[in-house]
């Protein structure tokens, strides 16, 4: 795929959406080609970082798209991103938490057995996904590309110099909250700033250009570090529930505060 587009200080934040919506919509356009005509583990996990992405454009340009606009994109991207988890999920748990205990035990018949029934499940899952994201070429994305046709003739009297810092900061004192919110432990809360973390480090990704140093390369910094601490977090819990499942069991009961692994300290602060 091409590079990002280059955004400069003075460019309105309409013009800038509409070059970026539409370097994202190519991109998840690109990876959802790559997920339905063949089956490929890093096929669905691009195509979920590619709406990650996107996602958090979207949000980040917000007060320019209207409610209306705004929902849409962001219900639209939601469900794409809903309809590849299950996979995604089952995938890391086969590559990360069964594929090392087997090669451990590479005799074991009840790995063997366990293995067997999560690409079973993965499958299962996947023919969902397929049935799910076919659809997304006819109607939601083709919508998507005309809203930009729209938004490209909206005037804003701000700047990408002044709109994009003061996006950012909303999305940081939001993150702050949530990680308030996350020290009790609970998966969700957990879960909740995880997402909150990652719209703010690729909102900030995306507006790179005309955001200040301190945001480009220390706060991002602490988002990736922290990105990769709450991922171990939801991953264990995600791996709890599938190896339940896989052992016929009910779902793994939520943890209690006391049980759960405390969340990252607040480190956003600076």
């Amino acid at each position: 795929m091409s590079r990002q587009p280059v955004l400069h200080r003075k460019m309105r934040p309409a013009r800038a959406f509409v070059v970026l919506g539409d370097h994202g919509l190519r991109a998840v356009d690109h990876q959802l080609e790559a997920v339905l005509h063949r089956d490929e583990v890093e096929d669905v996990h691009r195509l979920r970082v590619a709406i990650r992405h996107l996602r958090a454009v979207a949000w980040a340009f917000g007060p320019i798209l209207g409610n209306h606009r705004k929902a849409r994109w962001k219900r639209t991207l939601c469900e794409m991103a809903d309809a590849a988890g299950p996979v995604r999920d089952w995938d890391v748990f086969l590559a990360e938490t069964l594929a090392p205990a087997l090669e451990k035990q590479p005799d074991d018949p009840v790995l063997a057995a366990l293995v067997a029934t999560a690409q079973e499940r993965r499958s299962v899952a996947r023919d969902e996904m397929m049935t799910s994201l076919s659809r997304y070429r006819q109607s939601p994305l083709p919508v998507l590309y005309r809203d930009l046709i729209h938004i490209a003739s909206a005037r804003s009297g701000s700047r990408l110099k002044t709109f994009a810092p003061r996006r950012i900061r909303k999305a940081r004192r939001r993150v702050r909250e949530l990680a308030r919110v996350a020290r009790d432990g609970q998966t969700d809360h957990v879960h909740q700033l995880r997402i909150g973390n990652k719209r703010l480090r690729y909102a900030i990704e995306a507006l790179s250009d005309v955001l200040p140093r301190r945001y480009r390369k220390r706060l991002r910094k602490k988002l990736v570090r922290r990105q990769s601490e709450l991922g171990a977090l939801i991953d264990g819990a995600v791996a709890r529930r599938l190896m339940a499942e896989c052992l016929g069991c009910a779902a793994a009961a939520p943890q209690t505060p006391a049980e759960a692994p405390a969340a990252p300290r607040n480190d956003l602060r600076q």
